[in-house]
């Protein structure tokens, strides 16, 4: 629906926005640095639950107990959108490679790769990757890192005197059918 300038404020002609009601949905953090692997993926941390109650998506446990199962209640589609904050403190740029993994395997075509600038220009980067995929109840879905150089880290910042903490990951997911 095109919106008039006279919708705007008019309750009775009000463009619907997203509403939450009956859906899954949850919004997830993690306040602390976490290191990679360079010779085998690393599943990130998902520590911090903001939304309160959780609706139908929870963070459970991996078999060495870290948060980092996204785990869904019901079967449907949901949309995964991590943000991740990227450092580096080495003297020359770095890739790191990040992706989805349902129930413990692959999901294909999931990958996309960042670049991290060495600590002479910034050392950081902040990206974001969006995923649409069908579950059943209890399956789970995990985001996997994989840094070609151990300088690149997930970085947590704390709050300064103006802006307030930057998580190192930050997850927004919904269930969308």
């Amino acid at each position: 629906k095109k919106v008039a300038a006279s919708d705007i404020g008019n309750s009775a002609n009000a463009v619907p926005f997203l509403s939450l009601a009956g859906r899954a949905y949850i919004s997830a953090n993690s306040t602390t640095d976490q290191t990679g692997s360079v010779s085998a993926a690393t599943a990130v941390k998902l520590e911090n639950t903001v939304t309160s109650p959780t609706v139908g998506i929870t963070i459970a446990n991996d078999g060495s107990g870290n948060p980092t199962r996204i785990t869904f209640a019901a079967a449907g589609t949901y949309a995964l959108a991590p943000s991740i904050q990227f450092k580096n403190t080495d003297t020359a740029d770095h890739d790191a490679t990040f992706w989805f993994r349902k129930n413990g395997t692959d999901i294909a075509n999931s990958a996309s790769v960042v670049n991290v600038p060495k600590a002479a220009d910034g050392g950081a980067v902040f990206a974001q990757i969006v995923l649409y995929e069908t579950v059943t109840a209890a399956q789970y879905i995990e985001i996997m890192w994989l840094p070609e150089n151990v300088a690149v880290t997930l970085d947590f910042l704390a709050a300064g005197a103006i802006a307030p903490a930057v998580p190192s990951v930050i997850l927004a997911a919904e269930r969308i059918a």
